[in-house]
């Protein structure tokens, strides 16, 4: 009896170790799939406030007496976010001493957003029988979101700020992918020609 007994826990130990061996022989490998939800997440969201102003000259036949005279001035808030393009992002699988080589483009407007809750009751002025269309506030309007689009585009420390949020967050991301695989990676940058 005691001899059966030895030979099945035998038997039962062999036969554990062999369904294991499987196991831990199995490779892992990195996963970057979701490179694209953390280039969405570093966007970089600047708050801005300005007036949006729009002036037509007095003009025609009683010019004198301010005739075709319109100024048109309002407050406004909005959002421009600064990023990354995602399809422009690129990943490498890690070579044989773990470097990963991303290529990412320049940082970019992704967005101009106007608050229209922000804006304040636009002030007006105009001459002797003149009137300010809803076209001509419109059209002030987008002007102002022009103007702000090309203050932010014009403020290239934003734009370095922005990608440089956006290399960080990737490479935790990758690090962060060989850590949950027991790998050590390092990411070595390409810029986008």
């Amino acid at each position: 009896m005691r001899l059966n007994r030895v030979a099945k826990m035998l038997l039962v130990s062999v036969i554990s170790v062999c369904c294991l061996a499987g196991c831990f022989s199995e490779k892992k490998e990195a996963d970057f799939s979701g490179i694209n939800s953390v280039c969405e997440l570093a966007t970089l969201k600047c708050y801005y406030h300005n007036v949006a102003k729009a002036e037509t000259e007095a003009s025609g036949l009683f010019k004198g007496l301010g005739t075709g005279y319109k100024k048109i001035w309002t407050e406004y808030s909005g959002i421009v976010e600064l990023g990354i393009d995602v399809n422009k992002v690129s990943i490498t699988k890690p070579d044989d001493k773990g470097v990963v080589k991303v290529t990412i483009p320049d940082a970019e407007i992704l967005n101009v957003d106007l608050d229209e809750d922000s804006m304040s009751e636009p002030l007006t002025d105009t001459g002797f029988l003149t009137k300010i269309t809803k076209e001509e506030e419109t059209a002030a309007l987008a002007e102002a979101q022009n103007n702000m689009e090309e203050t932010a585009q014009a403020n290239s420390a934003l734009l370095v700020q922005a990608k440089e949020r956006a290399k960080n967050l990737i490479e935790g991301y990758v690090r962060n992918v060989g850590e949950q695989i027991g790998k050590e990676y390092m990411v070595e940058w390409v810029d986008v020609e």
